[in-house]
């Protein structure tokens, strides 16, 4: 959050300021935040805030203002300052972001899901608040609502959202929709050789795949699936997890045990495998 934050602030350099005072200490207040002095940043552009006040960009000099204090780990404060800046000019939709962004990392998620609601009707199409939408609802695991946020955001440009498409993936499984979350992560392995996302990140799509077709039973599948995977990513907890439960789920508790203490050796949550760590001696 903190780098988009900072983000949005660079993109203001290019909005057209009429006094030079302002244009200075604007400029000077982004000098801070590039070099990640966000207290003299703060300083500066509160400082602008009261000799601006009529400026009409007061409203980007909130949002500012909440990126910094936000930066700071100020959040309460940055929560007024982006509420400041929507009431102030109630069509730019960057200040009620940052809001909702701020909510959820306070963990107020209703209020959060309120603010990205709201977003998306200022702006169809924004895609991190429909991507935080769908987070937030499968955090509540509320898949039903998250499936509905990641297929929007996967229609809206459906060759840059394979973050989103993975995520669909888990959301359909989750849901009981097995045949449905095969068909789509067969579908994104076939663009594993042509795209960045799913290449660098295959070691995690093949294992699951393979977590798929074991809940489907077709154990054999799901061994070459998680083989790959580890032979990708030897230290990938996860998939050593998902190799320890194909064998447990077809009873061979031996070999799944030796995966599981090899998991826990390597630091997977002892909560996620003490169901099966009862049936290893």
């Amino acid at each position: 959050m903190k780098k988009l934050l900072l983000t949005l602030i660079i993109s203001l350099f290019c909005f057209n300021l009429y006094s030079q005072s302002a244009s200075e200490l604007f400029n000077q207040s982004i000098k801070y935040a590039n070099a990640n002095d966000f207290k003299k940043a703060e300083k500066t552009t509160k400082e602008l805030i009261k000799n601006y006040t009529n400026d009409e960009d007061i409203h980007l000099y909130w949002n500012n203002l909440g990126a910094f204090q936000s930066n700071q780990g100020n959040n309460k404060e940055a929560l007024k300052s982006f509420s400041k800046s929507f009431e102030l000019n109630d069509k730019y939709g960057v200040a009620l972001l940052n809001r909702a962004k701020t909510y959820r990392d306070l963990e107020q998620f209703d209020n959060a899901i309120i603010d990205y609601k709201n977003v998306i009707k200022l702006d169809t199409n924004n895609e991190e608040a429909l991507f935080d939408l769908a987070m937030l609802f499968s955090k509540r695991e509320d898949y039903a609502n998250a499936q509905v946020y990641y297929e929007k955001l996967i229609a809206s440009n459906p060759e840059e959202n394979y973050p989103a498409a993975v995520n669909l993936v888990i959301v359909k499984k989750r849901q009981g929709d097995l045949e449905g979350a095969l068909s789509d992560m067969n579908k994104l392995i076939e663009k594993i050789p042509s795209n960045e996302f799913l290449y660098e990140n295959r070691a995690n799509v093949y294992n699951n795949r393979a977590d798929i077709l074991m809940n489907m039973k077709r154990y054999d599948e799901a061994f070459v699936d998680i083989e790959k995977s580890l032979a990708l990513e030897p230290d990938y907890v996860t998939a050593i997890i998902t190799k320890g439960e194909i064998y447990y789920f077809q009873g061979d508790y031996g070999n799944a045990c030796i995966f599981f203490k090899i998991a826990q050796s390597k630091g997977a949550p002892k909560e996620k495998l003490e169901k099966y760590m009862k049936n290893c001696k």
